[in-house]
């Protein structure tokens, strides 16, 4: 079973097409691993259709890197 991870970073695989960010730190910001903003745009899309959420305008500066989105799709995602 894919966890939430898993999924988050094959949609910013699937996003950022032809392009393979590097991905090798959690932690670090996506828009120093490689995304532009059109593409965090598009990610931000992607991931409220895969996960069900909706992603609040005020909540995009918390959502810097694969660790931030794990847990807010977490804290949001419903079953």
């Amino acid at each position: 079973m894919a966890t939430i991870c898993d999924g988050v970073v094959e949609t910013i695989y699937q996003v950022c097409r032809p392009e393979r960010p590097d991905l090798s730190d959690h932690t670090r910001p996506l828009l120093s691993s490689g995304l532009d903003s059109l593409d965090f745009a598009s990610l931000m899309m992607a991931l409220e259709d895969r996960f069900n959420i909706v992603v609040k305008e005020e909540d995009l500066n918390q959502l810097a890197s694969i660790d931030s989105i794990v847990k807010y799709v977490e804290a949001h995602a419903t079953a």
